[in-house]
This record gives C-alpha cells, structure tokens and sequence, in this order.
C-alpha cells in the first residue's frame, strides 16, 4: 500500500446509501469501490488492498463489527471506519475493541465526510511512517 493510494472501499446494505456515498467520494476525488454487504467486502478485500474502509455496522449475516475483525487479522494498517445512524447503541469502546479507527454518523454530508477522509489518510501517512522507520532500523542492525 503506498502513501499515494486514494482507494477506499465502502460497505453498505442499502443501495441508495452505497449510490450516494460512492458519489461524494468519487467527487471529493477518490477511487471508490463498493460492496453489498460484509462477505462481498472481504472476498474484495482478499484480492486488493485499500488504505480506508468504511462500513455500515448493521448489515444482514455480518455485521460491520465482524467485518472489522476479520480484516484487521489480515490487513493491521488500514483505516477502519464505522459508517451508522445508529452509533448510540453502539459506544465508541466497544467500537475501539473491535478495531475501528472512527466513525461518521448517517446522513453524512459531504463536508463532513470531507474532513473525516482527510484525517484518515493524515492517520495512513503517519503508519507508513512508522512502518518505514521500523524497517530502516532493522537494516541497520544487520
């Protein structure tokens, strides 16, 4: 995964939802795939790696909750966010234990969703950093 990529891949039951949010990204200037549901989302995921998911928590046979957790066993620098209309039965701790790096509430506008993306990446750029520093130390030592 480079610093660069602009991918993001968005999880959503709902099409209008997936409809609407793919283009907002796409207008904000990302590349944007999209997923009906969380078992599309991780055979996608299987084949491709995106910096930034977001995903919705309700979602028929897998929640986002479960989704989070499997991705996080195979993909540790991605940026996970929770995408719901319903957060407040869901809290932001249980939310943390499952892996998630944030959320945004429905409706999202485009602002909002703006700022939120742009703090994502911010939080991609500075774990390709850490990464990369990791890696220079280790050639040191050898």
């Amino acid at each position: 995964m480079t610093v660069h990529s602009k991918r993001i891949l968005f999880v959503d039951d709902d099409d209008l939802q997936r409809d609407s949010m793919k283009k907002m990204l796409v207008k904000l200037g990302y590349d944007v795939q999209i997923a009906k549901n969380a078992n599309e989302a991780l055979e996608i995921s299987e084949r491709e790696v995106f910096p930034l998911i977001i995903t919705d928590l309700k979602m028929p046979e897998m929640d986002g909750m479960e989704l989070c957790k499997h991705i996080r066993k195979t993909n540790r620098k991605a940026v996970i966010y929770a995408f719901s209309g319903y957060l407040s039965e869901t809290g932001s701790d249980q939310l943390d234990e499952f892996g998630f790096d944030g959320h945004l509430c429905k409706p999202v506008n485009i602002e909002v969703l703006r700022h939120a993306i742009e703090g994502a990446f911010d939080k991609i750029r500075q774990r390709q950093g850490k990464d990369d520093t990791v890696q220079m130390r280790s050639r040191k030592r050898i």
